[in-house]
């Protein structure tokens, strides 16, 4: 059922890292899979993806992206291959990934799935829950 692809190297920004390394049941209380979401793509590289018959996604804080999935974490390394802890990686982090497509049942309908065989960090945003709680609270000051 499955057929892999070769792989391309396409450069982005990670957003909500934390799916990488825990489940996001936030919407689905039964997701049993971790989730990479790397944005802000070029067009160069959505175009190398959509030759992989990957289907990009576009949101206006995200730009062009695409979210794969996994049974098992994702691991990002830096620049010299040492492990870079989930939890330290904010919104907007620079990275280098390397991605191939499978073939699964909904294909027909959404296009192969990514598969993202490696991420490399970059440029890393530090995660900082305080910077999120403050930008949260000045919505509310009139």
């Amino acid at each position: 059922m499955t057929t892999s692809i070769k792989p391309v190297r396409v450069s982005g920004q990670l957003f909500w890292s934390n799916w990488m390394g825990e489940f996001n049941t936030k919407f689905n209380e039964d997701n049993k899979k971790f989730e990479c979401s790397i944005g802000m793509l070029s067009d160069a590289a959505a175009k190398a993806l959509e030759e992989l018959n990957i289907k990009i996604k576009n949101k206006p804080e995200q730009g062009k992206f695409i979210v794969g999935k996994s049974m098992y974490k994702f691991e990002p390394v830096d620049e010299e291959g040492n492990p870079v802890d989930i939890k330290s990686i904010g919104n907007g982090t620079k990275c280098v990934a390397l991605v191939s497509s499978y073939k699964h049942k909904m294909s027909a309908a959404h296009g192969y799935a990514p598969s993202i065989k490696k991420i490399i960090i970059t440029e890393l945003v530090k995660y900082n829950s305080d910077k999120e709680l403050s930008e949260e609270e000045d919505e509310y000051i009139l």
